[in-house]
């Protein structure tokens, strides 16, 4: 069972947004317009993470990124958002960039990140080495033998119960 975290970005990415709109509320109500998108916009945007994928919905648009892709995971922070304890997380897998705004404790959740990150390719490293012990090619002539029998026992020349006696020594 895979786990999950949900995350949405924290209302202090939008500081200044909130801030000139209540400056504005009595300048003909402009402010509660101001207010109004802001936290729209705040709302279009939220974050999941599983332990093999993140998926980031903003504005609209849907991006899934497959934890095993990443390549860099940074965190950036302006002077503001050190003071107000956020940040935001950069997701680059190469060919593309994913951010997740406005993370609080972003160096945490970076860390998270990067622990689901090892994980996952540890998974899939032990994966690929079962899967590479499991594959053992029959032994020299086995399928060449195989396809005499079957081709004896589909002209009539053996019966059934003798083809699937014989069968049974090569399924071993």
């Amino acid at each position: 069972m895979s786990k999950s975290i949900d995350l949405k970005p924290d209302w202090k990415r939008w500081f200044w947004g909130y801030f000139f709109g209540v400056l504005l509320i009595p300048l003909f109500g402009i402010g509660i317009i101001v207010l109004w998108k802001v936290h729209q916009k705040k709302k279009s945007y939220r974050y999941t993470v599983t332990d093999r994928q993140i998926t980031a919905i903003g504005e609209g648009v849907s991006q899934t990124v497959d934890l095993i892709n990443i390549k860099n995971l940074d965190v950036e922070q302006n002077w503001v958002d050190q003071k107000f304890g956020i940040g935001d997380i950069v997701l680059n897998t190469g060919s593309r960039t994913i951010t997740l705004l406005g993370q609080n404790n972003p160096e945490a959740i970076s860390d998270s990140i990067s622990k689901a990150i090892y994980a996952e390719k540890k998974r899939i490293e032990s994966l690929n080495k079962v899967e590479e012990k499991k594959i053992e090619p029959p032994p020299p002539g086995t399928l060449d033998k195989l396809d005499y029998l079957t081709g004896l026992w589909q002209q009539g020349l053996l019966s059934d119960e003798d083809f699937k006696k014989e069968k049974k020594n090569f399924e071993k």
